[in-house]
């Protein structure tokens, strides 16, 4: 199952088994996965069509689970990653491993209701096979509405506590099952039990806190914490005592995991179960280790997914803490009622500020003298409109920017504010636009400078209202042109591949308030960065010579760092970079 997706040990995949309808579907899954989605779904509905179960129907269905699994994988992935063939977020890709887990789940719950129709034991031995598959679709569910902030169901809620609750009472829950995973590897787990431990933890984690790329981290992770013994529930009676801390899950109820409230050591009932987060904690622990661990991570991941899936972990470990982790606002926040303007998106913010910087320029240049070349203050003179080229235009071809961008501000309401950030109201035509973790710029209006800021979480409010809470990073951010691997000794007229080396990026000055910053620090592209590394920023009288520091932030989009100018040497003669 979705275990598959941690880095651990694989198995050869599964082919079709002989004879199955659907048969040979599986080696064309990347050459079209949305072709294989339709036939796996069509071939999964025959088996149900005529509304009377047999028994080789039921045993048809692993064959066709496994050749599934790889299938929603790649959708998965595909859905927060984006590949050559899909971007990220697509609403196809994220339907499609939609309608093929829910086939797979209507299927297991149709055989379900003929198992406990029967007395036969030919039907009733597999019950905890099809249950457990049927938990891991429920997973697979709750994945999916978590990448797209969907609320919780009620309903859904109550009839997985009633599955446990009567797998609990037949001794059910830890019966070892051989797991089909979405890669087409299996994995011998303990059970229902791991899958609805799974359930509980994902839930807990939609709160608007976490970005789709973290969900799917975190998913991966927990599948592989929860496949050994070393997490587990206790019913609640006179025999368990615990002390106040970690979660409870209530099988009367409508909801996941919740606090365990203060003072309540003595809670006992019959529907209550006890998560001792303890040791999901240790393994928090013992990953972050792990990741931090060079020697081990040579192969298995980028120092850019090292970086986000240690914020991630830090997050975690704040959340399945055993006892809560109170967090502390930098500064109080004040109810107002504003309409700003905002714009949303790295890319679309440095298009915004290259065209305000480039008009900018223009208005300068027609205001001096002729012969007066309008050259870009130094660092240190952060008042007028630095960075931005005096002789010609920056080509967004060569930039981070390329393509037609539309940076057109949009009007949000801002409900309170405090010195480190907002929390804002909007109406937007696609949600991932402002995930945890996408920059936005805000300003009061078009004579006020921007505030660049980070979306720490989202809610949805009904279609497609949304509210979001920001933390301010900088104001009067300033475009700016960088390169890498730049050579102060070349002086050719030539200069192969240069445009390749460029991108773009934001400078941040130093911030008195709204938010108190007292560095200058730079945003740029997560491509772009290597911590230590040496950049070379390109004014049009002079190039500053700079090295990266560790990032303060590090999001899949861009990266927020401070720097420190090694030098300052004067442009080339024979050619200027700045002119594309």
């Amino acid at each position: 199952m979705s275990a598959a997706l941690s880095p651990v040990e694989t198995d050869a995949p599964d082919y079709p088994i002989e004879g199955m309808a659907g048969e040979g579907v599986f080696p064309f899954v990347r050459a079209d996965p949305f072709e294989t989605q339709k036939a796996l779904c069509e071939t999964i509905g025959q088996l149900i069509l005529d509304g009377q179960p047999q028994i080789g129907q039921l045993d048809a269905l692993p064959a066709l689970e496994r050749q599934a699994q790889p299938v929603i994988e790649l959708f998965l992935t595909q859905y927060v990653e984006g590949d050559g063939q899909i971007g990220p977020f697509e609403w196809k890709t994220w339907h499609s491993a939609f309608r093929l887990s829910q086939s797979l789940f209507q299927a297991y719950e149709y055989f379900l209701h003929r198992i406990r129709e029967t007395s036969d034991d030919n039907w009733t031995e597999r019950e905890p096979l099809v249950q457990v598959q049927l938990f891991h679709h429920r997973k697979l569910e709750f994945l999916l509405r978590l990448l797209r902030y969907k609320k919780r169901s009620s309903e859904i809620w109550r009839q997985l506590h009633e599955i446990y609750r009567l797998a609990h009472e037949r001794d059910l829950l830890d019966r070892p099952r051989t797991i089909s995973e979405t890669d087409g590897k299996r994995r011998t787990m303990r059970g229902l039990e791991q899958q609805y431990l799974q359930i509980l933890l994902l839930e807990a984690m939609n709160s608007g806190h976490f970005s789709p790329r973290e969900a799917l981290w975190a998913h991966r992770w927990f599948a592989r914490w929860c496949s050994g013994p070393g997490l587990q529930l206790a019913q609640l009676n006179d025999r368990v005592h615990f002390e106040p801390k970690g979660f409870v899950v209530d099988l009367s109820g409508s909801d996941g995991l919740k606090r365990v409230p203060a003072g309540k050591a003595d809670l006992i009932g019959g529907d209550l179960f006890y998560f001792d987060s303890s040791p999901l904690s240790a393994m928090i622990d013992r990953e972050m280790a792990s990741l931090r661990d060079d020697a081990a991570l040579t192969s298995r991941t980028t120092p850019a997914v090292r970086a986000g899936q240690l914020v991630l972990l830090k997050k975690l470990a704040i959340l399945f803490a055993p006892n809560p982790v109170d967090i502390e606002r930098r500064a109080e926040r004040k109810p107002v009622s504003l309409a700003v303007q905002a714009i949303v998106g790295f890319s679309y913010i440095v298009d915004e500020l290259r065209k305000n910087g480039q008009k900018q320029n223009e208005e300068i240049s027609s205001a001096v003298a002729p012969k007066t070349e309008n050259t870009i203050p130094p660092l240190e003179v952060p008042n007028l409109s630095p960075f931005l080229p005096a002789r010609g235009n920056a080509s967004p071809i060569s930039l981070s920017t390329a393509g037609p961008i539309d940076a057109t501000p949009q009007i949000w309401q801002v409900k309170d504010r405090s010195d480190s950030g907002c929390r804002m109201r909007g109406q937007i035509d696609n949600l991932n636009h402002v995930i945890p973790g996408s920059l936005i710029a805000v300003r009061d209006n078009e004579t006020t400078p921007w505030t660049v800021a980070v979306v720490r979480w989202f809610r949805r409010l009904m279609v497609d209202y949304v509210e979001i809470g920001v933390e301010y990073l900088g104001r009067e951010p300033r475009f700016v042109k960088m390169v890498t691997d730049y050579d102060r000794d070349l002086a050719t007229a030539e200069a192969p591949n240069f445009a390749s080396r460029c991108f773009a990026a934001l400078y941040l000055p130093p911030s008195e308030q709204y938010p108190t910053m007292p560095i200058k620090t730079l945003l740029l592209s997560a491509d772009a960065f290597r911590t230590d590394s040496d950049v070379t920023l390109l004014s049009s009288n002079a190039t500053y010579r700079m090295r990266l520091s560790k990032p303060i932030q590090h999001q899949f989009e861009y990266v927020w760092t401070s720097f420190a100018v090694i030098d300052e040497v004067a442009t080339l003669p024979s050619w200027d970079p700045m002119r594309e």
